[in-house]
């Protein structure tokens, strides 16, 4: 591996956090290469300082994904929704297999979806990478960890930025369930400096949540929020108290990491 901040990264599905990371390492100094299934996005990437990578997946060989020579990579690909989902597994084995034989840092962008309806507080233990899984997500890590057991998987809670407000596809909607439920969620920013503290430590064969430390009920962040953002307020039933709060404690303790934005509720009502 190369030494120093120029410390060349990869970023594999280079979107809406994706941009923002990169740009981000860039001003520290490092070479960024994104991956884009279009080379008509190779302006755009040019003009942010990154470098275009086209790839498409999944390949119907793994001779076909050609990446650059990096220290670092992230994984950022969304899992898709309904059946392109069922691809998700089996594009992370590929990535898999080819990162296997090279000498880099792996990094993956997972979701703590992998918890499902689990009630309460949830660690990183209570669920386990596994590539047999119906739950796409959990099936992914586990095909991830099959062949690169050294991989960084990061659980991230749901994304909040400047330019992305939950509350606004909660707006006007009547009679939400589950009113009650605590909402786990993440600012962008925060995202993004945890990933730059496992880069620069060299950390491997993790897995860590990353979720904001306040678990406010969906009826209170939302309706707060809509109000803040002069939006129609939505309506909540009852229920769901119970459901899970995902712990960053792990993470919060062994990277010394300090949330920049530990209280969506507050942000998000600015």
């Amino acid at each position: 591996m190369n030494s120093g901040k120029n410390r060349p990264v990869l970023i594999i599905g280079c979107g809406w956090l994706g941009k923002k990371l990169a740009a981000r390492l860039i001003a520290n100094n490092k070479i960024v290469y994104g991956t884009t299934r279009s080379s008509s996005n190779f302006s755009e990437f040019n003009a942010l300082g990154i470098k275009p990578v086209k790839l498409e997946l999944p390949v119907t060989a793994l001779s076909d994904i050609r990446l650059p020579d990096v220290d670092s990579v992230i994984i950022s690909i969304s899992p898709g929704r309904g059946e392109d989902r069922n691809e998700y597994p089996k594009i992370l084995g590929q990535l898999s297999q080819v990162l296997a034989d090279r000498n880099v840092q792996t990094i993956m962008y997972s979701s703590t979806s992998v918890y499902e309806d689990t009630k309460n507080i949830v660690t990183e233990s209570d669920a386990d990478p596994d590539e047999t899984s119906s739950n796409a997500i959990t099936a992914a890590e586990g095909a991830l960890v099959k062949y690169s057991p050294n991989a960084v998987i990061l659980r991230l809670s749901g994304l909040y930025g400047e330019d992305r407000h939950p509350a606004k596809y909660m707006a006007g909607r009547k009679n939400i369930a589950q009113g009650d439920s605590p909402v786990n969620l993440v600012h962008r920013d925060d995202v993004i400096q945890v990933t730059e503290k496992i880069i620069d430590k060299k950390i491997s064969g993790e897995i860590f949540n990353v979720c904001s430390s306040s678990h406010p009920s969906r009826s209170e962040i939302y309706t707060k929020i809509a109000e803040r953002l002069e939006l129609k307020k939505p309506t909540f039933e009852e229920g769901g108290a119970d459901g899970k709060i995902v712990s960053s404690e792990k993470l919060k303790k062994q990277l010394k990491i300090k949330f920049l934005h530990p209280e969506p509720e507050e942000f998000l009502a600015d």
